[in-house]
């Protein structure tokens, strides 16, 4: 029983430190901190969290850029829609499905 509980606790901490921020920069700390919190040392563990934190702001970068350039396809396509011909409203396109994958 306990190593499950050990276990879960384990599998679950990222994703708890994750959600319990609501500042982006102390939710990308904890997410580092949860990740690195069975270093070895000090030295280690601020090594790792160093990283951590480069890998979650390049992540957060690539979706700000994806998120970017799909809006301006969108932009792009409900151009050329309209020089087509086609109303506004009729051509309006939108990237925003409404769902997220969680983090």
């Amino acid at each position: 029983m306990r190593r499950f509980l050990t276990a879960t606790i384990l599998l679950a901490a990222p994703l708890l430190a994750a959600c319990v921020s609501s500042n982006s920069a102390e939710g990308r700390e904890a997410e580092a901190y949860a990740k690195c919190s069975y270093s070895p040392g000090p030295k280690e563990r601020e090594a790792c969290i160093k990283t951590e934190l480069a890998l979650i702001e390049a992540r957060d970068r690539k979706e700000a850029e994806a998120a970017k350039a799909d809006q301006e396809a969108a932009e792009r396509r409900q151009a050329e829609l309209e020089a087509a011909g086609v109303p506004r409203d009729d051509a309006a396109q939108t990237t925003d499905s409404g769902l997220h994958w969680p983090r």
